[in-house]
């Protein structure tokens, strides 16, 4: 078989000196000008022989600023008319920056962005690394959000070790009372694994080791102490503790007239549970006996500085919504934000809690007294003998009478002495006793 390009590709017009497609007929690469000084190969068209702009040259510079010259091509002996390229305009770097904005909100969560190179049939490596070039673009200037490709390369382990495991499972512990047990690698190597890029550092037992040094690498310690805490919540959560309050406890401490009322919320994670008592204290306000929402205190407390954020941001997206949200409360209690996907609290909900950093194993002294105390699924993760405590100071935040909600797989059975059980029908709660 002959190598001359004619009998792959197209044989050449001898009147136009053109390279025609075999099949098509059509101009390959555009007709030679008769001007050699001033030639130029215009770039291919669409099938239909239409252009959008101007038709620029595939090796001439373009430029920012001023409007090409008009350029004449025919392609497939078809002359098109010149036509001047236009200016850029603010459209096109509002094109350019929502492109980079978009690429920075979806990364912009604990699930950083992980580069991966398109498997499209038949992708080249140019275009890999192209897409490799154009992410670390925005990597560069970005870099509190995007890691680069040179980073990623960097992690040479996302496993720990043995002995550092069990370092680490005795320094969390110590830390936030959480018990990790003897065989929890696998949690520590999936909630540790992004902060290898956030920080730079290149094994998950390097950033142990920094963790475990809060007065040098304070950042670092933070960081893994809250990605280590769980911060699973919903709205209502379980239904009953809430008509518990809503139904029993509020009517009581309104016929008490003892006011505030004061309501601590433990443990708060990203505010679904403190938010939801105030709707409920909000609810109640047209009830015979109530407590006036204007007179009502709630305290919402975690020991994850990030978590207490989005509580004060109080904004939520719809899949945050969907969480035990009835369509009623979230049109009378929440208000539209610019984004569709994503609500904020009205401001007469989000006014009544206010948030506070603090570790469930310090002192409780600075929050004063409360009248109900919610610490929902929250003793699990402890030991015994550090719940036996936790117990003992919650008694001491407590008025008299004052109630103590938990979980519905917790018990105080064994820990402490001080509450008496109370069913509410559903469910239970705990009463400080006289």
């Amino acid at each position: 078989m002959s190598d001359n390009p004619q009998n792959r590709f197209g044989a050449e017009n001898g009147a136009s000196g053109v390279m025609q497609s075999r099949t098509t007929g059509t101009s390959l690469f555009g007709r030679r000008s008769a001007n050699a000084e001033a030639q130029t190969v215009p770039a291919r068209t669409t099938a239909n022989n239409t252009t959008r702009g101007s038709v620029a040259s595939l090796f001439s510079k373009r430029s920012n600023l001023v409007a090409s010259p008009a350029v004449t091509s025919s392609v497939g002996g078809v002359s098109n008319t010149p036509r001047d390229t236009p200016v850029r305009n603010a459209d096109h770097h509002k094109r350019n920056g929502n492109a980079i904005a978009s690429v920075m909100r979806k990364t912009a969560t604990p699930a950083r962005a992980q580069f991966t190179p398109s498997d499209y049939p038949g992708i080249t490596k140019l275009a890999i690394a192209s897409q490799r070039a154009g992410y670390d673009s925005v990597a560069a200037r970005n870099p509190d959000i995007l890691p680069t490709t040179q980073d990623r390369l960097a992690v040479q382990s996302r496993t720990v070790s043995d002995a550092q495991y069990r370092r680490f499972a005795q320094y969390i512990e110590d830390q936030s009372g959480i018990v990790l047990g003897d065989n929890k690698h696998y949690l520590v190597n999936s909630r540790l694994s992004a902060l290898l890029l956030r920080f730079k550092v290149s094994t998950i037992d390097e950033l142990i080791n920094r963790a475990m040094q809060p007065n040098v690498y304070k950042d670092i310690s933070s960081a893994v102490i809250d990605a280590m805490t769980t911060n699973e919540t919903l709205w209502f959560r379980d239904t009953y503790p809430y008509l518990a309050l809503k139904n029993m406890i509020l009517p009581e401490l309104a016929r008490s007239a003892r006011m505030p009322v004061r309501i601590w919320s433990a443990a708060c994670s990203s505010g679904q549970e403190p938010y939801s008592i105030a709707m409920i204290v909000q609810e109640q306000a047209t009830a015979l006996n109530h407590v006036n929402p204007d007179q009502c205190q709630i305290i919402g407390t975690d020991i994850s500085p990030e978590m207490l954020d989005r509580c004060r941001f109080a904004h939520y997206d719809n899949h945050a919504l969907a969480r035990g949200l009835s369509a009623e409360r979230k049109a009378r209690f929440f208000k539209p934000t610019k984004d569709p996907n994503v609500m904020r609290v009205d401001d007469k909900i989000k006014n009544m809690v206010a948030f506070k950093q603090m570790n469930l194993l310090g002192s409780y002294s600075l929050l004063g007294r409360f009248d109900v105390i919610f610490c929902r699924n929250v003793l699990i993760y402890f030991s015994n003998e550090v719940k036996s405590q936790i117990l003992s100071k919650f008694s001491l935040c407590l008025n008299p009478g004052g109630y103590l909600i938990l979980g519905s797989s917790e018990s105080i059975q064994g820990l402490s002495d001080k509450y008496e059980m109370i069913r509410c029908n559903p469910g239970i709660a705990y009463r400080l006793k006289n």
